[in-house]
């Protein structure tokens, strides 16, 4: 489901080598084909599996009993219906064999969810970020986790896989946060081995930007587009870029650190710290940050219309110069910027047009403050994918 189709490695059946080892190869890819298929396709007949798998029904009865009967990976859940003779029995994936986390580490708030196998939200909770200690905002993370298994009474040994969503610079390969600066001590954080130690399940992490984007990838507004960048603003800016389908996080994890993108060469000597001057200029503190603005401005308070239209200058700058660079179909805005409705795409879209020919598609996310959130989900169902398509190819009388 989350693995593109057909699945990598997956060789039609005439073409494998059916004595000794290639046998037992050729049963593996037969089990894993048939749970690919009926991931994608199902609820789904024996009779339709043979057609799209194109394996013989003898073949197809005998595998799809060990994927039910055997390792529980398939079930069956009831009758379609028949022209003519006994009705099939339906196969659908057994989506609660196992669960996954997504956890998305706010500046403000920390939100956790608890989805089964096909990416169904069982459980969520939300409550404020415990930001002024290190120690402090990791416990807070592991308990609000184990607190979901308990709200939605699943059992925690079930769970397969954990997605973090984390603020400022990830070293994705090791599930290190580099630095965080909006929480009191994150720098060097081992999250990942953490996570992994305490729950005994594999995790990922990576920026909360780039989070963001996988979750507009999956079930947002991103879903057909191969070149987009989401722009995330809140207490920090950052922005998840996407080219031909994948992630670009850059040679040292620091694509999309755009907060420290300087639109002004009489400000180049001066020291912003630990964020830039975008950040200085878009970042948006305090429990509301720039929704407490548009709101304003939809009640008409000129202050807050006065506050947009610089927004929507220092705004369309920014996505004019990266446009130069990455020429994306998609610029989608996020984070404190998804609260805007229309009062901001128009007005950044004409300073935009002022400095760049070919202005991207610019929109307000569909997911708004879950987009983190879902692609933190999104990146536990790929490890759990992973861990699935080893589980389907196992023989559960050998383990071969």
């Amino acid at each position: 489901m989350y693995a593109e189709w057909p699945v990598a490695g997956w060789t039609p059946s005439h073409q494998i080598d059916n004595g000794g080892t290639g046998a037992i190869n050729a049963r593996k890819v037969h089990r894993q084909r048939i749970f690919d298929v009926v991931r994608k396709f199902g609820p789904i007949s024996r009779a339709e599996l043979a057609k799209r798998t194109r394996l013989s029904p003898p073949t197809v009865s005998a595998v799809v009993e060990d994927l039910v009967d055997g390792v529980h990976l398939l079930r069956e859940v009831g009758t379609g219906t028949a022209q003519r003779g006994r009705p099939p029995v339906m196969l659908s994936s057994n989506a609660e064999y196992g669960l996954v986390i997504g956890v998305d580490i706010g500046s403000q708030t920390l939100r956790v969810a608890l989805a089964d196998l096909d990416g169904r939200v069982l459980e969520r909770h939300r409550e404020k970020t415990k930001s002024d200690s290190r120690e402090g905002a990791l416990e807070q993370i592991e308990d609000v986790i184990e607190r979901v298994f308990r709200q939605s009474n699943r059992d925690i040994k079930k769970l397969f896989a954990i997605g973090v969503g984390a603020p400022g610079m990830t070293n994705v390969t090791e599930g290190r946060v580099i630095e965080a600066a909006h929480i009191r001590g994150w720098v060097d954080v081992p999250l990942r081995d953490r996570l992994q130690e305490r729950f005994n399940a594999p995790a990922c992490v990576d920026n909360d930007a780039n989070m963001a984007a996988l979750g507009e990838r999956w079930k947002g507004i991103a879903r057909e587009v191969d070149d987009f960048v989401f722009l995330a603003v809140g207490a920090g800016v950052g922005a998840g870029i996407v080219v031909g389908g994948r992630l670009h996080r850059g040679h040292r994890w620091y694509a999309g650190e755009i907060g420290r993108m300087n639109l002004d060469r009489r400000q180049w000597q001066v020291d912003y710290g630990q964020s830039g001057y975008l950040e200085q200029h878009l970042g948006m503190t305090g429990s509301d940050g720039w929704k407490s603005v548009f709101d304003a401005a939809v009640r008409g308070e000129a202050s807050a219309v006065t506050m947009i239209d610089e927004l929507a200058v220092v705004l369309g700058t920014a996505v004019a110069n990266t446009t130069t660079i990455l020429d994306p179909a998609l610029v989608i805005f996020g984070g404190g910027l998804s609260h805007a409705g229309t009062l901001l795409v128009e007005p950044v879209r004409r300073v935009v047009a002022r400095i760049v020919p070919n202005v991207p598609a610019i929109k307000i996310s569909a997911l708004g403050d879950d987009a983190q959130l879902m692609g933190a989900l999104y990146s536990a169902l790929e490890m759990a994918d992973a861990r699935l398509f080893e589980l389907a190819g196992a023989s559960p009388a050998t383990g071969n």
